[in-house]
């Protein structure tokens, strides 16, 4: 049985713990977080030990992996002290704040040569693994593009997302994903020419439209932000558009991902046909990304889905998108 820490006990702390409920190869074996209320909250929860601070972790010698889901600024100086240990690892999204951060990071895995993944959870939605399966099959032909979405209400349960310092804003918290999505389909962009909302109450850009262009004439949309109403259910999806058909799937949860919600369709267009597609896992993401992780730690192998170089690569797209959007131009990349 595989003991895994997961440090951080906010929001997406409490996904990974709950996750590891349908994991039965490993378990949670420490919470790490400064705030001993919500840590011991969580551990207790976990059925798992409360621990203070990451360097007291690291003490121990009964951790077989870890998973950082603290705030993103302090992604950076957490994962040079488990490489240090040499402790398998996957790092939330996004993988740093800047550039330079996640060079470093990259760098510091790979000359380490343990095992680390990015917690760029769209890679493992059964529903986007479904299309990026199709698309790759030519069952519809060449895909042409696609337009991706994800909106939300503010997240309010954590006011550090609102300091574009702490957090990075909406691009790098959620727009990402759908960039990462963009990416994972199209491979390396070309250029970005994204437009935003400011709403400096809620961390400087709150919305963001970004128009990315690939090579061989390939190109997405990505869109989203977090400056709807409170009453607004969080919303994500995808369409996209190929030689010879069409893809769409999306779905409506509460305020938040957590808990129950509607998943409509996967739809898949042909000529005078609308193919409902069925054979869709329906585990949920978390689930499989940490089961992921987990069977890298088991088999000793590098992580091929959602690797560090994926985040770095994201994360520069992210910032792109911010400089677009600020700096009112496109940037060739």
């Amino acid at each position: 049985m595989l003991k895994i820490a997961i440090v951080g006990a906010g929001f997406i702390g409490k996904i990974h713990a709950a996750s590891f409920k349908d994991i039965p190869d490993a378990k949670v074996n420490a919470i790490v977080d400064t705030s001993r209320d919500s840590g011991e909250k969580l551990a207790s929860q976990a059925n798992a030990e409360y621990v203070p601070d990451l360097d007291t972790l690291l003490e121990k010698k009964d951790i077989d992996g870890i998973i950082i889901a603290t705030p993103q600024f302090l992604h950076y100086d957490m994962l040079k002290k488990i490489a240090e240990r040499k402790k398998p690892v996957l790092c939330e999204k996004p993988l740093a704040l800047t550039m330079n951060e996640a060079d470093e990071m990259v760098k510091i895995v790979k000359d380490k040569k343990i095992i680390a993944m990015t917690g760029h959870v769209i890679r493992f939605y059964p529903e986007y693994q479904k299309a990026k399966n199709i698309a790759e099959s030519g069952t519809l032909g060449e895909i042409l593009c696609c337009y991706s979405e994800r909106f939300a209400s503010p997240p309010d349960w954590a006011s550090w997302r609102f300091d574009e310092k702490y957090s990075g804003g909406a691009a790098l918290d959620l727009h990402i994903h759908d960039l990462d999505f963009l990416s994972w389909l199209f491979g390396k962009p070309v250029s970005i020419t994204s437009v935003a909302v400011n709403n400096p109450d809620y961390g400087g850009i709150a919305h963001i439209t970004s128009m990315v262009r690939f090579n061989d004439d390939k190109s997405g949309v990505a869109n989203g932000g977090w400056n709807y109403p409170d009453s607004f259910p969080f919303t994500a999806g995808f369409k996209i558009l190929c030689r010879n058909g069409a893809m769409q799937w999306g779905f409506i949860a509460g305020k938040n991902i957590e808990g129950n919600y509607t998943k409509p369709d996967f739809l898949m267009y042909k000529p005078g046909e609308r193919v409902v597609i069925n054979d869709i896992d329906k585990t949920d993401s978390f689930v499989l990304e940490d089961r992921y992780f987990v069977s890298c730690i088991k088999n000793n192998r590098q992580a091929e889905v959602a690797t560090f170089e994926d985040g770095r690569n994201t994360l520069g797209l992210a910032l792109a998108a911010v400089s677009s959007a600020k700096e009112q131009k496109t940037l060739y990349l």
